[in-house]
């Protein structure tokens, strides 16, 4: 009779496995989505991708911050763009990086998201596996990422990032303590977003949030290789100023 029941029992787990399968049922609560491949952005480059060409981004800076950035659309308008530190191939850090001006590439494992970007070949590393900053650690180009899953949401902050990040080619410049909180999903077969926002007391009044988005490319497409310091066509000019350099000769090959 036990082993009747076991039998039966068996019988049903097997039976209601099945059924869920052919009804499509959502993967177990343990798994998380694959990402994996290459995405391409969808909208403009501005930090805000909604806005259209000759619209420029309108955070809700300090004073003393919306001085600065007014000063540098000035520049701009009269022919001046104000200096770009990725003219002078630095990178562009990982707030300005979302901006995807190129790919990216997402490669996943067990407590590990990571974003390659064929701009300047930038890497992001969110750790998924719960650890935390070490509050000593270094700030760099782009910062430290942590961050964990809620259901099929990619929840990340990024901390310890360098001081007073220029996030767009207009000169829009932040604070020295940026913090980028990210919440990353995917809303179709094909179709990523990423839904950041920025908090900083001392550029910004209060947290200043977009949503970017990426569509996932075609089959066949790949990464190119980037280098900035072989084909730097907006060098940083002699006034300080970005320049642009539209007919640039190499030498040719023997």
């Amino acid at each position: 009779m036990e082993q009747t029941r076991f039998c039966t029992a068996k019988f049903l787990a097997a039976f209601l496995a099945f059924t869920l399968i052919i009804a499509g049922a959502p993967r177990a609560a343990h798994a998380t989505p694959d990402w994996g491949g290459i995405w391409i952005r969808v909208g403009g480059i501005s930090w805000d991708p909604t806005l259209k060409p000759g619209q420029f981004d309108r955070p809700p800076l300090t004073p003393p911050y919306q001085a600065r950035y007014q000063a540098a659309l000035d520049a701009l308008e009269a022919g001046h763009p104000v200096n770009d530190p990725t003219a002078a191939c630095q990178p562009p850090g990982a707030v300005r990086l979302m901006n995807m001006v190129y790919p990216m590439e997402i490669f996943q494992r067990p407590g590990l998201v990571a974003v390659f970007a064929e701009w300047d070949h930038q890497v992001r590393r969110i750790y998924t596996d719960g650890r935390k900053p070490d509050p000593d650690l270094d700030r760099s180009y782009n910062g430290y990422s942590t961050g964990h899953w809620e259901g099929d949401e990619l929840v990340a902050e990024t901390v310890k990032l360098q001081p007073y990040p220029v996030i767009t080619a207009s000169g829009l410049t932040l604070g020295k303590s940026v913090t980028m909180s990210e919440r990353w999903k995917q809303t179709g077969p094909d179709t990523l977003t990423d839904t950041i926002t920025l908090t900083d007391p001392e550029s910004l009044t209060r947290p200043y949030t977009v949503v970017k988005s990426f569509r996932r490319a075609p089959p066949g497409f790949e990464i190119m290789e980037y280098t900035c310091t072989e084909n730097n066509r907006n060098p940083v000019l002699e006034d300080g100023t970005t320049g642009t350099v539209l007919n640039k000769s190499f030498p040719k090959a023997d």
